[in-house]
């Protein structure tokens, strides 16, 4: 069993960029993390409940303790960084066909037509999807990924909705166009508070500073690099795929890897359809 913790950042009207990102690893490895965060936070003296990465970030004074926090992070050598973002520009540049489909439409084997709806309208949902996915790929064979989510954030309620499509989606096994072949090491949703659980709060410094990246990434035509915080807490990332953002290119990429799986569905929406102006 493996236990992942995420958090979002971006999901809001407007945002340009949106991340999924967060930790996984094993019950004893987050309790090692538990011990070490709570450490460098008493010895900066600063309560708990009040952590906010977004907000500290932001400050000067509070630099060396995230510093702190980062070597934290990167000392538990077994609990490992993953995130995804998406260009939201990219995403609706797209037909509302091919949205559905990216956002997990499930499609009738038999009639090749989307016979679900997808969430064509959210574009979080593909950096989600792509996250849980790694998680369990990372599961043993005949083991489980459970995904821990806080309770007291906002993201709580979508984080359910697209957990539940997934499981809906998981007990049909893996689509014949899909490369997720570990949806059945999907595990449970869980919803522990992230004022208590610093997996969490780890999770809420990683998407931050991913979000800070991607935006200058995506300002500066790609040319950036992590580095800083963001290099400390991505120090045990298992593979270079488990920390990638997603521009019109990579989605484009999602489509042409499903061609000759799609047939009469490909031709009719992948080939032919034009993006939609919302």
């Amino acid at each position: 069993m493996i236990d992942a913790y995420l958090d979002e950042s971006g999901i809001h009207d407007g945002a340009a960029i949106c991340v999924i990102a967060g930790y996984f690893g094993g019950k004893g490895q987050m309790r090692k993390l538990e011990r070490a965060w709570k450490t460098v936070l008493a010895d900066f003296d600063f309560p708990m409940e009040e952590f906010h990465a977004k907000d500290l970030i932001k400050s000067h004074m509070h630099q060396p303790m995230l510093r702190g926090l980062a070597r934290a992070i990167a000392g538990q050598e077994k609990v490992c960084p993953v995130s995804y973002g998406i260009v939201v520009e990219d995403f609706y540049s797209f037909s509302l066909e091919q949205r559905r489909f990216m956002t997990g439409a499930t499609i009738d084997p038999k009639t090749i037509k989307l016979i679900t709806s997808g969430c064509p309208t959210k574009p979080y949902f593909v950096p989600f999807q792509n996250v849980v996915r790694l998680v369990t790929d990372y599961a043993p064979v005949g083991g489980k990924a459970h995904l821990n989510f806080g309770v007291d954030r906002s993201f709580a309620e979508y984080a359910l909705a697209m957990f539940k499509q997934i499981q809906e989606q998981a007990k049909v096994g893996p689509r014949p166009w899909s490369t997720w072949k570990s949806v059945d090491r999907l595990g449970a949703a869980l919803f522990p508070k992230a004022s208590e659980t610093a997996p969490l709060q780890a999770a809420d410094l990683l998407v931050h500073l991913t979000y800070r990246h991607m935006c200058e990434w995506h300002e500066k035509e790609k040319v950036a690099q992590p580095s800083g915080l963001l290099m400390e807490c991505l120090a045990n990332m298992r593979s270079r795929d488990d920390h990638k953002y997603q521009d019109r290119e990579c989605l484009d990429q999602i489509l042409r890897q499903s061609r000759g799986f799609l047939g009469d569905w490909d031709a009719a929406y992948m080939a032919s359809s034009s993006p939609e102006v919302l």
